[in-house]
């Protein structure tokens, strides 16, 4: 009888070890999908905000002005996305493969490269 409460004393043990391994594992994902959720809210923030600017145009009729090439060039990617780009780059990926992990176009991966030579520096 002793040894069996020895034996489950010591797998109690070695499961409270594996549990407090876990639990690590499981607040990176929480952050992760934090992040991603702060994110999201944020993309759909200026989607709203560009949809207002554009019904206003649209009922003032002042929509005859064409946008500009250099007005597109105006790209807003948070912070975290912007690090993930410039960190690729200074690890030697190339701009394609930087822009086909991150979803985004080459023009704009070359875009944030360009805006941040600075930080690359």
């Amino acid at each position: 009888m002793e040894i069996v409460i020895i034996i489950l004393f010591l797998v109690s043990i070695a499961l409270l070890g594996i549990a407090y391994t876990q639990r690590d594992d499981i607040k990176e994902l929480e952050q992760e999908v934090e992040h991603l959720s702060v994110s999201a809210m944020q993309e759909i923030y200026k989607m709203k905000k560009k949809m207002r600017v554009l019904e206003e145009e649209l009922l003032q009729g002042t929509n005859t002005k064409p946008v500009s090439q250099d007005t597109q060039s105006v790209i807003h990617f948070d912070y975290y996305t912007k690090n993930k780009i410039l960190s690729k780059y200074q690890q030697g990926m190339s701009i394609a493969e930087i822009a086909k992990s991150e979803n985004a176009t080459t023009d704009e991966v070359k875009l944030i490269i360009e805006q941040n030579k600075r930080e690359l520096s």
